[in-house]
């Protein structure tokens, strides 16, 4: 009965998104066609569930200290591009900015919480208490910064046809490290799609046999990592797609035809039931209801859980406890090589190869009343510059190709900050005093 309820799941693929001219994720269709070719990869998703079950019911009180994740960013970028922070080779601090909204959103410090847009699902929300790391030794046991870069003579990938051309050297990418101890995120240009369509990222759902493990990970759109230097978005893509890669289906219903349903055949109990794909923004007068919840095991009739990360709305927020159980549950059992991998790896957010903490760069007065200037940057390049406070949030984001730049930060509470300067030379972190 489970095998048929995963088959109904996966084969009932969604066709209504590109009516928006933008696909967002590519994940269910990857996974349906993986299926079809390759029985076992089902087999595999039918014992992953149950062996997560297993683990969820004996766990379930039990919350699950910060677990540690080993990555590897790949950026396969053209060979115009071939100055870092140029087009598709995107810089090291778009990628520091964007694993830093990742451990955000993994531990529940992004900067909705605790003040969410509106709490209707604040009592749901969970914390999956994951911090991702770049690695800093590589398969050959050479240090790395846990950032490759590769030249390819392909202009972009079609996340249909070529989905997993970026992942292999020979197919115009980079081959993939040891993807049991090891998360490998490919960066590209995903092409829009001969059906329509704007791709964003995709990921597979644990379980890929062991000759096609080489697929594992995920794959973004190197315009929708990270939000600085001319990203899109708020780079929530990643976030979505690890979803998948730790067991998540989407929140809403794929289903060809329409209708509710709700896609709990993965241990996942608390997300209502929904009746199509909500594009629009999430605010205090979000009251989408599609479904009657009642029809599905809920005690009360709720609104839908647009706020999701597993949703497509404009923002999203939160996982809620059922998927962060999943997610634990995928992390101690099929996916446990990776949270007991023995690869070291860098949590300081700082890459510190080729750093500007030797240069010229001057930044004061420190203390400051609330003026703060910065001189001598470089004009050439985009520098980036945030401000956070003393618990990490981000204040202030701003970029500059001026020499010398002034920031007001008055406003402020006095106390301790951190600034933070990116451009293509490397990073600088300098903490400021507030003193009004």
């Amino acid at each position: 009965m489970l095998k048929q309820k995963i088959l109904l799941f996966f084969l009932l693929v969604s066709q209504i998104l590109t009516a928006q001219n933008i696909k967002k994720c590519n994940t269910t269709f990857l996974v349906n066609k993986e299926i079809e070719l390759n029985k076992e990869y089902l087999e595999n998703r039918e014992k992953i569930i149950k062996e997560n079950k297993l683990w969820i019911d004996q766990n379930n009180n039990n919350k699950a200290s910060s677990m540690i994740i080993p990555i590897v960013v790949h950026v396969i970028y053209r060979t115009n591009h071939a100055n870092i922070g140029s087009g598709t080779n995107i810089s090291d601090a778009r990628i520091l900015d964007a694993i830093r909204i990742l451990n955000e959103d993994y531990s529940k410090t992004n900067p909705e919480f605790p003040n969410p847009p509106r709490n209707t699902f604040l009592s749901y929300s969970g914390n999956p208490n994951l911090e991702f790391c770049l690695a800093t030794i590589d398969p050959d046991g050479n240090p790395t910064n846990g950032i490759t870069r590769t030249a390819s003579t392909k202009t972009n990938f079609d996340p249909n046809n070529e989905a997993n051309d970026m992942k292999r050297d020979n197919t115009g990418g980079k081959d993939g490290w040891d993807p049991s101890e090891y998360l490998n995120i490919w960066i590209c240009d995903l092409a829009v799609s001969a059906s329509g369509g704007m791709t964003l990222g995709y990921a597979y759902l644990p379980g890929l046999p062991s000759w096609q493990d080489w697929k594992d990970g995920l794959v973004v759109d190197f315009q929708w990592f990270g939000t600085i230097q001319g990203a899109s978005g708020d780079s929530r893509t990643a976030t979505h797609e690890i979803g998948h890669y730790l067991g998540l289906n989407h929140t809403f219903c794929e289903s060809q035809s329409g209708g509710c349903c709700d896609n709990d055949n993965n241990n996942v109990d608390d997300t209502p039931a929904t009746d199509g794909v909500y594009w629009g923004s999430v605010n205090n007068t979000t009251n989408n209801n599609t479904c009657n919840d009642l029809s599905y095991g809920f005690n009360s009739d709720l609104l839908d859980m647009d706020e999701n990360y597993m949703s497509y709305s404009q923002n999203t927020w939160m996982f809620s406890n059922s998927q962060v159980n999943v997610m634990n549950a995928t992390l101690f059992g099929y996916r446990s090589s990776l949270i007991n991998s023995n690869v070291t790896s860098n949590c300081s957010g700082i890459i510190s190869l080729n750093n500007l903490q030797n240069n010229q760069i001057k930044i004061y007065p420190n203390p400051t009343k609330g003026r703060i200037f910065i001189q001598n940057l470089i004009k050439t390049t985009n520098n980036s510059i945030i401000i956070k406070n003393i618990l990490g949030k981000t204040i202030l984001t701003c970029e500059s190709r001026e020499s010398l730049v002034s920031l007001d930060i008055s406003q402020l509470e006095n106390g301790v900050y951190f600034i933070e300067i990116y451009n293509n030379n490397g990073n600088r972190i300098e903490k400021v005093i507030l003193d009004k």
